[in-house]
């Protein structure tokens, strides 16, 4: 759920500003002043700030400057009752995603944030293709696009760690594509676990007088980004050679007898801890600092269930349009099972999972006759082992129940989590007897 805090050191703005926005499914707080906010921040990542400008000990200048070095990726909109047009220009220009004066009418600023929010919903990181990129409502991976947003800005060497699937391919392409090298090669080099001399051939290419020379990819990515794909399995002898490309920025050619730069981003992926490794001795500790100036980690699937809908919905519209099928959906109890299942192929099962779905497709709608992990697949709630016994009409049941609650009630909201129509939410509603949501 968005998370929004209201400053204002007015008592009945603060407090009825705040109902009317929680009253429209959001999770409000309020702070009176600017130093209650920041207090507040350091607990709790905001979505959105709304604040008054004028206030008795920090103005919302100020409060926006220290809000943004604690979570670059909150949006700030700042209030003010001695409005004027290069106030609001000034705002802008200093990081305000929107500037509104007094009066207001409330439907005016939660149309603000609804345009906030959506257009966040649209950011689009990476590639041009619209099919290659992150696609995320999680505060988690909100996080990890302000990380790529500042890595892309740097030179600096960058280690992206995460289970095997969770996209840290697609996050070193974001960062190359908003990088100052976007228009210079992306090159994947991957440490697959095989001979030392072929993985070393790939790096730093092939020499000599009775094979056709052979450039290896750190040539092949001058002026560009290098990306070293499950850094953990580079051999040990490799790893010195590595280690001191990176900081001489060139390696020595023996069979030509010389030295051979080349100008390079170096991105380094791994799905194991090297900091672990390192520790353990398999793994050199200096080149890991090396590597390790801006790390991010990409976290599982499982521990971002926010994601899996609009992942759902992408892929959806990625396959149906490669497979060319109309399929607009999937039925309710697949997506509760989806949200309960523990995904350990992460990001790429679930896309595997909605491919091989499309393609087999007939209809509109996804069902459970087309999803082949699930029941087998599926893993026991916290109810045991009946979950799996359960009909299709109590999954339904109990989905709708959690989207009600997740959205506050918010009948709109809760039609667009769930991918169907508000006439359809009622109509279903009805059928199972759901009066109110259950909010605690």
């Amino acid at each position: 759920m968005t998370n929004i805090i209201v400053v204002d050191d007015d008592k009945v703005l603060r407090k009825n500003l705040a109902f009317y926005i929680r009253s429209q499914g959001f999770d409000v707080d309020a702070a009176e002043s600017g130093e209650e906010a920041i207090e507040k921040s350091k607990s709790k990542f905001y979505d959105i700030v709304v604040s008054d400008i004028r206030m008795a000990r920090m103005s919302g200048f100020e409060l926006m400057k220290n809000i943004k070095k604690i979570h670059p990726g909150s949006e700030i909109i700042l209030v003010t009752g001695y409005g004027n047009i290069p106030m609001a220009v000034d705002a802008i220009q200093a990081g305000a995603a929107d500037f509104i004066c007094k009066p207001f009418e409330f439907g005016s600023l939660l149309s603000r944030i609804e345009k906030i929010l959506h257009k966040r919903e649209q950011k689009v990181i990476g590639s041009e293709d619209k099919y290659d990129r992150l696609i995320t409502k999680s505060q988690k991976m909100q996080d990890i696009l302000d990380l790529i947003a500042k890595a892309s800005v740097t030179e600096v060497a960058v280690l992206i760690e995460g289970e095997a699937g969770t996209g840290k391919e697609l996050a070193a392409r974001a960062v190359h594509g908003r990088s100052s090298r976007k228009d210079s090669p992306f090159i994947v080099v991957e440490c697959y676990t095989s001979e030392e001399k072929d993985i070393n051939q790939e790096f730093f290419g092939r020499w000599g007088d009775i094979d056709p020379e052979y450039p290896g990819m750190i040539i092949r990515a001058n002026g560009g980004t290098l990306f070293v794909k499950d850094i953990e399995n580079m051999p040990p002898n490799l790893q010195t050679k590595f280690l001191r490309f990176i900081q001489d920025g060139f390696y020595t050619v023996a069979e030509k007898n010389q030295k051979i730069k080349s100008d390079v981003r170096i991105i380094c992926s791994s799905s194991k801890s090297i900091k672990r490794l390192a520790a353990g001795g398999h793994f050199r500790e200096d080149l890991f600092y090396a590597i390790n100036i801006m790390p991010i980690y990409i976290p599982p699937l499982r521990n971002r269930i926010a994601d899996i809908f609009p992942l759902v919905n992408h892929f959806l519209e990625k396959y149906s349009a490669k497979f060319d099928k109309e399929v607009k959906a999937i039925a309710p109890d697949i997506l509760a099972w989806m949200q309960t299942y523990q995904w350990p192929g992460n990001v790429a099962e679930l896309e595997n999972i909605i491919a091989r779905a499309c393609a087999l497709s007939t209809s509109e709608v996804i069902d459970e006759s087309l999803i082949f992990t699930l029941p087998k697949d599926r893993p026991a709630s916290e109810e045991g082992p009946e979950f799996l016994n359960v009909t299709l009409k109590d999954n339904q049941k109990t989905l709708i129940l959690k989207a009600l609650k997740q959205n506050a009630g918010n009948y709109t909201r809760t039609a667009q989590q769930l991918g169907i129509s508000r006439t359809t939410l009622w109509r279903r509603m009805k059928k199972f007897k759901i009066e109110e949501p259950v909010l605690k």
